[in-house]
């Protein structure tokens, strides 16, 4: 595995260098483990890293940020550091083995051995470490068979509570079949099938099945994540009232298609948050109040609630853009809507004017602005702040309609306006 982690870039390098002396001076044991022992077996590339300490990672982070003079995080309770180093993310966790109190909650822990925490962890493919220890370094340790699954393509639980114990599991076990085209175990999928069963997934605290989902319908191209799992579980654990259709299943991949077109298109407008739409597209039959109900439960921030909200309660609003319409009108209807709604309405809405419609609004209409001031209108005889503010904003309106380009443009128009010579 010595030529495996040569591929990691220097920063990460850099950081398993000074982390394995400093945990040799503490006596301590420290290894690589996870998410990025599977990618690098899979020649995939990696952006964050995972570290299981045999000792006391806080206070090996805490040597290791004052090192690098740099800030980091820490969670006591469950014995875990996390610090940013040159745009990337690294994990270190103390070695532990958990206990759950009862399905669903949240798991007590105590240290442990690295054999112990590898065991507790999802799937045997995520469930293998690399040793970054001098003495042993860049040794592969598998004490579940983690490499043989990889080989077989396989989604295989380490122990059969597994589901049970923490039912986000079941999504990640959909997420990570679809991602890497692998099969479920036959023993694992009949575990969690009954998991499924039992409702276990109702169990889990909604905040946390927030975090679990964005995840899910973040990957890329989720249409076949999100048909997959509502065969198993139909997202009855947000609401039992979601029906899919071949209609909705349609969306989901022109949805794919209209968020690369945007991002190919406008590479540099702000960054969406692709899972927003589909989960609108997921909560798109339910009604207006249940979409509501669904965005508070689950704690999703303010400006998440709104873009999920604003395109079930306008989704009809849109079809006005079915026909030629003024320049003025299209932003009329489109302004205020976030990214995310008007790459919704987009995929949503098949019908060639629609689409060119919103189109011609992002490309030409969302980024106007007038070029005459208030203080313009002033120096005009223009003294009231209402009459000034209506002026401006039907200036703005003929600007988009006339397609005025220049200043002088702009005086002009107001002149009709405020019906100065």
């Amino acid at each position: 595995m010595i030529n495996r982690l040569k591929k990691l870039n220097p920063q990460f390098r850099n950081i398993l260098k000074i982390s394995s002396r400093l945990a040799k001076k503490s006596d301590y044991n420290i290894y690589l483990v996870g998410g990025v022992v599977r990618d690098l077996l899979l020649n995939r590339p990696v952006f964050d890293l995972d570290i299981v300490v045999e000792g006391d990672a806080i206070s090996l982070v805490r040597q290791l940020a004052k090192r690098l003079k740099i800030d980091f995080r820490r969670h006591h309770s469950f014995g875990t550091a996390t610090l940013s180093y040159q745009g990337h993310k690294i994990d270190f966790a103390t070695a532990r083995k958990e206990r759950y109190p009862h399905p669903g909650s949240l798991p007590k822990v105590k240290p442990s051995s690295l054999e112990k925490d590898l065991i507790r962890r999802d799937f045997s493919i995520n469930a293998m470490a690399i040793s970054i220890n001098k003495k042993n370094y860049g040794q592969l340790i598998d004490f579940y068979h983690g490499r043989r699954d990889l080989k077989n393509g396989l989604i295989r639980i380490l122990y059969s509570e597994s589901f049970f114990d923490d039912s986000l599991r079941i999504l990640r076990a959909v997420r990570f079949q679809q991602r890497f085209s692998f099969k479920i175990e036959t023993k694992t999928y009949a575990l969690m099938k009954q998991a499924i069963g039992a409702g276990a997934l109702q169990w889990i605290n909604p905040h946390r099945l927030r975090d679990e989902l964005i995840l899910f319908l973040d990957e890329t191209n989720p249409y076949r994540y999100i048909k997959r799992f509502y065969l198993l579980e139909k997202f009855n654990f947000i609401n039992k009232r979601i029906k899919l259709n071949k209609k909705e299943f349609n969306f989901f991949i022109r949805a794919q298609a209209a968020i690369r077109f945007y991002n190919k298109t406008f590479s540099n407008k702000d960054k969406i948050k692709r899972w927003s739409i589909f989960l609108a597209g997921i909560l798109v039959n339910l009604s207006y109040r249940e979409v509501i109900e669904v965005t508070n439960r689950f704690g999703f921030k303010k400006d998440e609630r709104l873009i999920i909200s604003s395109i079930k309660k306008d989704i009809g609003k849109i079809k006005k853009l079915d026909r030629k319409l003024k320049p003025s009108v299209i932003y009329k209807i489109l302004t205020g809507y976030s990214r995310e709604a008007l790459i919704f309405f987009y995929a949503y809405f098949p019908r060639k004017k629609i689409r060119s419609n919103i189109i011609f609004f992002l490309k030409d209409l969302s980024g106007q602005k007038l070029k005459i001031k208030g203080k313009d209108l002033q120096k005009m005889g223009v003294e009231s702040s209402s009459f000034m503010g209506k002026t401006l904003k039907k200036l703005f309106f003929l600007k988009l309609d006339k397609n005025l380009k220049t200043k002088r443009q702009e005086i002009k128009e107001v002149k009709k306006i405020v019906k100065i010579k």
